[in-house]
């Protein structure tokens, strides 16, 4: 026998998950992952063209990698501008927004002929995909229970650990017949199809966040001031580091360090992404 309200509450949790009139839950966790991807398609599908980049421009490494730099460094800071505006004014106009943005900035950086120009269209490319990557996580929030979500969480885990791996390939193939415009071009166009798929995407939060932004980001400082926390993402943005210099300057070391060419650097760089994912496991287990 189960407890009395238990099916109510089940077939209410079930009206909320299926609510989608339009993408149903499968799109729904569809589209979930394509904004969990943004991060690693975003970065790791052009790190194949990074050196070539170099010499077309006729900059240093550094200079062409301010494209990649800078785009961390905004998309963290705009997570932290995003989250907040969607809490007031809903998920999906801050996804339908963001991701208008991010194609956009794709477009423009595939039509760049000036490395500064680049850069700075990087960094929009950087502010509108990290509106998506944080609407992601809240659309978790809003629409799965305590008991689903660890199982969404993974799904979108797997996701942000499998792009690493495959968009360096991809990348390089797309680079053995056209040019780094023809990559940003890709990014512009997967912009676009996540945002025909967000247009469908019917809202998510039921209560909105009613204070100002400056209440938000208050708030914010609030968590960052708990010293537990403010340890833990200490040590895990220390731990990060590494990944990301490898990240940085992988691709030069392979292709023009020892000579490889595009196509073999993104499978060292795949298998490397690949003991990314079974590290984890193997902690687990020991």
């Amino acid at each position: 026998m189960r407890p009395p309200g238990e099916d109510g509450e089940e077939e209410e949790l079930l009206g909320r998950r299926l609510r989608q009139k339009y993408l149903g839950e499968k799109g729904l966790i569809v589209l979930i992952a394509f904004l969990s991807a943004f991060v690693p398609l975003s970065t790791d599908l052009y790190l194949p063209a990074l050196p070539g980049m170099a010499k077309y421009f006729g900059v240093t490494s550094d200079q062409a990698n301010l494209t990649l730099i800078l785009f961390f460094v905004f998309f963290a800071a705009g997570t932290l501008f995003w989250g907040p505006q969607s809490d007031k004014y809903g998920r999906r106009p801050v996804l339908l927004i963001s991701l208008s943005v991010y194609s956009l900035a794709g477009f423009l950086c595939a039509g760049s002929e000036d490395i500064y120009y680049l850069i700075i269209f990087r960094i929009l490319q950087a502010i509108g995909g990290s509106g998506a990557f944080s609407v992601a996580t809240a659309i978790i929030k809003d629409v799965y229970d305590s008991k689903n979500r660890e199982t969404i969480l993974a799904l979108v885990q797997s996701m942000v650990l499998i792009s690493p791996m495959a968009a360096p390939v991809l990348g390089a193939f797309l680079l053995s017949f056209t040019t780094r415009r023809g990559v940003f071009l890709i990014l512009g166009g997967i912009g676009l199809l996540v945002l025909a798929l967000s247009v469908a995407l019917e809202e998510t939060v039921e209560n909105r966040y009613t204070g100002t932004a400056r209440q938000a980001w208050g708030r914010l400082i609030a968590v960052a001031k708990n010293p537990g926390f403010a340890t833990l993402l200490m040590i895990f943005s220390l731990l990060s580091v590494s990944g990301l210099a490898f990240i940085a300057s992988s691709s030069y070391i392979y292709i023009n360090g020892f000579h490889q060419s595009e196509q073999v650097y993104s499978y060292y760089f795949a298998f490397n992404a690949l003991g990314m994912i079974a590290g984890p496991v193997l902690y687990l287990r020991l």
